[in-house]
């Protein structure tokens, strides 16, 4: 795939710096494009891991496109040129959450995880959402400019994030993302904290169950099992971080119905008890 960039003028964005270190930046970023916003090409000045925060928009590179909501993740590389556009969205823009980072601080954060082998760049576009980044992301942005809790949070999203690309948890370059599958999506999101089966979710993208366990796997990156507990985990994330409702009201108003199979899962996907979140951790758990 190529991208040509154009004359156009790029949609009108608000970009806030939030946080600086060596080599990093942190943003908060709020479009303003509606759903007849014309896209334009554009193009990363550095290394990205972008969170989703709000809205839904069309992401390609020429690593690969597709379709992002809350919880998802833009991965950018220096010098590639991106197209964003919001003929999915409901006209009000997005709001995203940037964590920047030059070619040295990456090479230099890989190789302290260990990670040397790994590519220097990212060959995905998009992934699907990962809780614990959305975690760490939410931590950050909410701490104040003292310590190191900078660097200490970008050594774990690049963790987190090379962890799920080396799993296999996102789309194949440049794999088109299936009708259906967004369907399924859709679904899920805005049901998530309803009881919900899989034949309900196939319903909805019009086809058999068995046959969109396969279809959404290819398409998404992750099972739609996977992809519903994580958008509860990520309506938990926020009502732990954003209220003082109790862990059990919580647990239930994401959509769990056993509270010890939430706790359970909350804490392999984000790295602490929800407690333990409420209570400032993540980053080194």
């Amino acid at each position: 795939m190529s991208l040509t960039l154009t004359d156009a003028t790029p949609v009108e964005r608000h970009y806030r710096p939030m946080r600086r270190a060596s080599g990093l930046r942190v943003l908060r970023c709020h479009c303003h494009a509606g759903v007849d916003e014309r896209p334009v090409d554009e193009q990363h000045e550095a290394f990205s891991i972008t969170l989703l925060e709000r809205g839904t928009l069309g992401y390609r590179t020429t690593a690969g496109s597709a379709v992002l909501s809350p919880g998802w993740l833009m991965l950018g590389n220096p010098g590639e040129a991106y197209v964003c556009s919001h003929e999915h969205g409901d006209g009000t823009g997005d709001d995203c959450a940037v964590l920047s980072m030059s070619a040295q601080t990456l090479d230099e954060v890989c190789s302290a995880l260990g990670r040397t082998g790994v590519p220097p760049t990212f060959n995905r576009a998009g992934m699907p959402p990962l809780p614990r980044v959305a975690a760490l992301f939410g931590g950050l942005l909410d701490d104040g400019d003292e310590g190191f809790a900078l660097e200490e949070t970008a050594l774990a999203v690049v963790d987190a994030v090379h962890a799920a690309l080396c799993d296999g948890q996102a789309p194949e370059p440049a794999m088109p993302q299936d009708d259906r599958a967004l369907a399924a999506v859709n679904c899920i999101e805005q049901r998530a904290t309803e009881p919900l089966s899989l034949d309900d979710v196939a319903r909805c993208a019009g086809v058999g169950s068995f046959h969109l366990v396969r279809m959404f796997r290819r398409s998404i990156g992750v099972t739609p099992h996977q992809y519903l507990m994580r958008v509860r985990l990520l309506r938990a994330i926020s009502l732990l971080r954003d209220t003082a409702r109790p862990v059990t009201d919580v647990a239930y108003d994401s959509g769990w119905s056993d509270l010890s199979n939430f706790s359970r899962t909350f804490r392999r996907e984000v790295g602490c008890s929800p407690n333990g979140f409420r209570k400032g951790g993540v980053a080194g758990s």
